[in-house]
């Protein structure tokens, strides 16, 4: 059987502590989950047994019965540890196909000729249940849907064959049904091949997945050791409480607000033959566009803002039909119109917190300066940006800091419409629970109508009252998020309901 055990890991990066005398002992088929918002020292953990460590690092790590290894000279001494990132890092170059790039890890690892890695991560993808053809990773890794990228990096890591699996936030970003499909790949791999598995997580639903023992961390210390269950019932450190708190915050429903405001969106048999979707979103309302990536969500809202041309009915934006409109027209209207999305790529890297916030002011109000500096300072402060330096670029801010100044940028637009694309994607419980706040507090003030993309249940409860769940691109059900969660028709819809319910 093997064994790791780490003892006394610190790590002093620029006069800070990020790792404080870490200790864990990890047996065979064991799995650990280190829990905790960023930098509360996880990643420091897996950098280490991954070979990332520098001479800033002090312990030993032991394997079986060999002797302890000084931690800093790890890299060459650890070939019983993989590491599987998350699909969201996009871990890959996005030029060259996933499959070549995944053969390489593979080749280096096992010490193999590139043709033999590839054959060995062609098998360990068949002996995942609902994982894609071999097929489908010939393509530039940039061009794959996240999940297919998922299924690709854990068949590669399970063909390394690892006796300590290091998985980096690695379910973190996809939909709830592929990831609890994931998860019990992994699980099976887990017990056919015996490796221990260490899984760095900033919230519990994974941890509730994977089950095992938790180790909850701040400032690089453990505060709190339990197995999932337990600690799920009821926590002893006050950190723990508030994580905990802050996490079922997140998969709570909002109470109902009336949509009785004028029509911001109206949709009139949109679809073939003008016999499709009809539905009316009024100011103040909600709806959620809820499904799997890949499900057609993002197609109906390209229609719905005027992006491309339906094949038949019409949509009405603002009281005036997008289909009958010049672009320049439908740039002006998109103007009613604030995007926040969780991939954070709407906001230009160059420009300063300042620039960003005052930018829609400056575009589409004459105001005089001295005012669009009051109306942004006073976005800045709403969601808890206004210490941050003014002039600091959009590039240097943390993806939850570029996050709430989305939102700050649509507080001073005060749109009719906002749409918001997975705004809790990729970020840990605190953070989530602040975003959830930040944007129903947005709604409550400025009034807009919202309509939010999302693959996760909770999210959709969290933001919104009504539901268009999308399959295949059709819609496939509909109706309150109350009523539907009482009862769903479709299995593809059921599917999406359990997957919530499974991380409460």
């Amino acid at each position: 059987m093997s064994s790791f055990v780490l003892q006394d890991l610190t790590v002093d990066r620029e006069g800070r502590t990020t790792l404080d005398h870490f200790a864990l002992t990890l047996a065979e088929k064991e799995t650990v989950v280190l829990l905790g918002e960023a930098g509360c020292g996880k990643d420091e953990v897996l950098r280490i047994l991954a070979g990332g460590a520098e001479d800033v690092v002090a312990g030993t790590v032991k394997v079986d019965e060999a002797e302890p290894l000084r931690a800093a000279k790890i890299a060459r001494t650890l070939p019983q540890a993989v590491y599987l990132p998350g699909a969201i890092t996009q871990p890959l170059s996005p030029y060259f196909s996933a499959v070549s790039q995944l053969s390489r890890i593979i080749a280096r690892r096992l010490g193999i000729a590139r043709s033999e890695a590839r054959e060995e991560f062609a098998a360990s993808l068949q002996r995942l249940p609902g994982a894609p053809p071999l097929s489908a990773f010939t393509r530039p890794a940039g061009s794959l849907p996240r999940e297919i990228l998922a299924w690709g990096l854990f068949a590669a890591a399970f063909a390394q064959k690892p006796k300590l699996l290091l998985a980096d936030h690695a379910l973190t970003g996809l939909a709830p049904t592929q990831a609890r499909l994931l998860v019990r790949a992994l699980k099976a791999e887990q017990e056919r091949l015996g490796f221990a598995l260490l899984y760095a997580a900033m919230d519990t639903e994974v941890a509730a997945w994977l089950g095992g023992r938790v180790l909850v961390m701040r400032h690089g210390k453990v505060v709190e050791e339990a197995p999932i269950a337990a600690l799920s019932d009821a926590q002893s450190h006050a950190y723990s409480q508030t994580f905990f708190k802050a996490m079922t915050a997140n998969t709570q429903s909002t109470v109902r607000v009336s949509g009785r405001g004028q029509p911001v969106l109206q949709v009139f048999g949109l679809g073939r033959g003008g016999e499709g979707l009809t539905f009316e979103l009024r100011r103040g309302a909600s709806l959620a566009l809820l499904g799997e990536d890949g499900s057609g969500r993002r197609a109906l809202l390209r229609l719905l803002l005027g992006m491309e041309r339906p094949r038949g009915g019409r949509v009405v934006l603002d009281a005036v039909d997008v289909g009958i409109l010049s672009e320049k027209m439908l740039l002006k209207l998109r103007r009613r119109v604030a995007m926040i999305a969780g991939a954070d790529d709407l906001l230009d890297p160059r420009m300063t917190l300042w620039d960003t916030v005052s930018e829609p002011l400056r575009a589409h109000l004459s105001l005089p300066r001295d005012l669009i500096a009051t109306y942004r300072d006073a976005a800045l402060k709403r969601v808890g940006l206004a210490a941050l330096p003014g002039d600091r670029p959009v590039a240097e801010l943390s993806a939850f800091d570029k996050r709430r100044l989305q939102v700050a940028r649509a507080i001073v637009a005060k749109p009719l419409l906002a749409v918001i694309d997975e705004p809790l994607r990729g970020l840990d419980a605190f953070a989530q629970s602040v975003m959830r706040d930040l944007l129903k507090n947005f709604r409550a003030q400025e009034g807009p109508a919202f309509l939010v993309v999302t693959s996760d249940v909770a999210v959709a409860q969290a933001l919104c009252e009504d539901a268009l769940v999308l399959d295949k691109g059709r819609v496939i059900e509909r109706g309150t998020l109350t009523d539907l969660m009482r009862s769903q028709k479709e299995p593809q819809t059921r599917a999406l309901f359990e997957a919530s319910a499974a991380k409460t």
